[in-house]
């Protein structure tokens, strides 16, 4: 096993999670002539979660216990909060972004109705300092890091550490998320082909697609890596002229999908970290997910690795080592 460590670059959150018994489409009025749109709805619960697309990676690789540094930008409640606690408790994770105490942390609302259609309203916070933050200043090089993510959260620091990583010769994941419309055409055209893979849902690829100019066989020849996930149906993962589809793992209870596609990050991190094939690594980050959806926010699911074992032998009928 390697003696270096992974390295997440993403957003760390609040999150403010919230359940709506009933359904969006009956509480939603839209006039597009007029320009109106009003939703309102009263959710039953409440739940404040630690949360961003960095903070629930690494919490999932802090429960395998891989060696994770993380960095991003976080604000004065970062500590006040117990945010800061909470990764010092995880004995393989470090914290190594900046503090900025005239800022608070980024903070989301989401709120899911019945059909796990969800509303989110994101406040940026400190994200937006992300951009001062340069990699090789923070002590980061090939010799410490074996593999980087980088996972939604200032589009313009996601672009410079992506570029970064280029240059430090250091693998990485690219995972422009929910952040893919600020991307530009020129910065897309550098990071995808010297990216290790590219990874996002059906309707973030089909985004970068229409930036690219291109479709999925152009996309392929730039980058022939590439995992497109499909939220509860599963997941596609590429890999040269290879094409598989990787089912999800079946989940009794659905009690909410925050953070699942994190936790499949996760585990296809732990997946590349170990050496894996990327059709086992997509698979292990599949289970992951799997306890995710579970529980209610991102960051409550506990497992361990001899139920991920077993849960990927009943699966997906092959070994997990």
């Amino acid at each position: 096993m390697s003696n270096k460590s992974l390295l997440v670059l993403g957003s760390i959150a609040y999150d403010f999670i919230m359940q709506f018994p009933g359904n969006f489409n009956d509480n939603l009025s839209i006039d597009t002539e007029k320009n109106i749109f009003n939703l309102a709805v009263m959710p039953k619960s409440k739940k404040k979660s630690f949360g961003g697309t960095a903070g629930n990676i690494s919490y999932n690789l802090g429960i395998l216990n891989v060696p994770t540094r993380v960095i991003t930008s976080v604000g004065k409640d970062f500590e006040t909060l117990g945010y800061k606690q909470r990764i010092k408790n995880m004995k393989s994770v470090e914290f190594w972004g900046d503090e900025h105490l005239d800022e608070f942390t980024a903070t989301c609302y989401i709120v899911n109705d019945q059909n796990h259609n969800q509303l989110i309203i994101f406040h940026e916070g400190a994200m937006k300092r992300c951009s001062n933050i340069k990699l090789a200043e923070h002590g980061i090089s090939k010799d410490s890091i074996q593999f980087a993510s980088v996972s939604p959260d200032n589009p313009g620091a996601m672009v410079a550490w992506a570029k970064e990583l280029i240059k430090l010769e250091i693998p990485f994941l690219f995972d422009p998320g929910q952040m893919v419309h600020y991307f530009k055409k020129q910065d897309l055209m550098e990071i995808i082909p010297n990216a290790y893979l590219i990874i996002g849902n059906e309707f973030e690829m089909t985004k970068i697609e229409e930036i690219l100019e291109t479709d999925l066989e152009g996309l392929r020849a730039l980058n022939s890596m590439i995992i497109i996930t499909l939220g509860e149906k599963g997941a596609v993962c590429y890999w040269g002229e290879n094409e598989k589809y990787i089912p999800p793992m079946t989940v009794e209870h659905v009690a909410d999908t925050t953070g699942a596609g994190d936790a499949f990050r996760a585990g296809l991190l732990y997946g590349i970290y170990h050496q894996m094939s990327l059709v086992k690594a997509c698979k292990f980050g599949a289970i992951i997910a799997g306890y995710t959806i579970g529980t209610v926010g991102p960051q409550n699911q506990s497992f361990a690795i001899e139920e991920i074992q077993e849960k990927f032998r009943l699966t997906y009928r092959d070994e997990l080592f």
